[in-house]
């Protein structure tokens, strides 16, 4: 399924043949970030830093309803709308999975997204709903290319096993000493 969207007139076509989202575009945005895990290093304070890869790209795209008496439609009709879209599955049962159009995504080399997350805000003051619309990557192409180097690292250890020992602190290595001047006797 095809997402695209056109920052200059700030509309949103979906689907094959696309179709127009309802809603006037405010703002796209792209985060990623990278996957961290702390960990505790005997004899060291504070805690080392172990980068595991990055994490999945997400966008997320705002827009806003408003009612249109021209086409006789509310922003409830809008909104029922893009509901519609994000509970849409495909043919497997499970959410469809879209591929994107955009300049700043293409940027990223994101390339297929999952429809994620979908929030809203009523502005009575306003006669306005807001709109949160929330897409994660798919199936990333850095996650792919780690688990490819993670494997060949795992078949380059077998072949090559490193063994690591533990840090010994300053009172063990003295006790060790006195043992092996004893041992090395007989």
């Amino acid at each position: 399924m095809i997402l695209a969207l056109d920052s200059d007139e700030g509309i949103i076509k979906i689907g094959s043949p696309p179709e127009e989202i309802p809603g006037i575009v405010e703002s796209v945005k792209i985060s990623d970030s990278l996957l961290i895990e702390n960990a505790d290093m005997q004899g060291r304070s504070g805690k080392v830093k172990v980068v595991q890869g990055w994490d999945d790209v997400a966008l997320q795209i705002t827009l806003s309803l408003i009612d249109n008496p021209d086409a006789k439609k509310t922003r409830w009709d809008y909104l029922k709308q893009i509901a519609g879209v994000f509970k849409k599955v495909a043919a497997d049962g499970k959410p469809e999975v879209y591929t994107v159009s955009h300049p700043m995504i293409t940027a990223w080399g994101t390339k297929q997204l999952l429809f994620s997350s979908l929030e809203t805000a009523e502005q009575r003051t306003r006669r306005k709903v807001a709109v949160s619309i929330q897409f994660v990557e798919y199936d990333s192409a850095v996650g792919v290319i780690q688990e490819r180097d993670a494997a060949a690292k795992n078949n380059n250890k077998k072949n090559t096993e490193t063994v690591y020992y533990p840090v010994v602190s300053d009172t063990q290595r003295m006790g060790m000493g006195k043992l092996e001047s004893r041992f090395a006797k007989l």
